[in-house]
């Protein structure tokens, strides 16, 4: 059998598309996998995570309130040693803070944590809400 040069170049199209598709695959396989494997089975993730959940789940009757106050709470993990060497610092007193931002009454509280790098860094803000 005799092949044409025509249909010679649309088997060499075929299988250039067949790479590229199959290139393509890989990637998304690839990728796919990774955000299984770093994303874990918990509410936070491996490389990134920003989420915020209440601090507590009674919310019988209770009032939004007008006004907000955020207290950080900061940590750094220092990764490879393995000694669990962190440093933390926060604003404390609850209270207190609540106080100077104007709240005398607090209704509920929220927690916001961000962590970087499966929490080497991490910031956990509470916010809270009250007149």
């Amino acid at each position: 059998m005799v092949i044409r040069p025509a249909s010679m170049h649309a088997m060499q199209s075929k299988t250039r598309l067949s790479h590229a598709a199959a290139s393509i695959l890989t990637v998304i396989s690839t990728a796919g996998l990774l955000l299984i494997i770093l994303s874990g089975c918990s509410t936070t993730g491996r490389l990134y995570t920003n989420i915020i959940e209440p601090y507590t789940e009674d919310y019988n009757n209770t009032p939004v309130g007008l006004k907000k106050c955020i207290i950080k709470n900061h940590r750094f993990r220092e990764p490879i040693s393995r000694l669990n060497i962190s440093a933390e610092w926060s604003v404390s007193d609850i209270i207190e803070q609540a106080h100077t931002a104007g709240i005398q009454k607090i209704y509920y509280m929220d927690v916001r944590t961000l962590s970087i790098l499966s929490e080497i860094y991490r910031r956990k803000d509470i916010i809270i809400y009250g007149d």
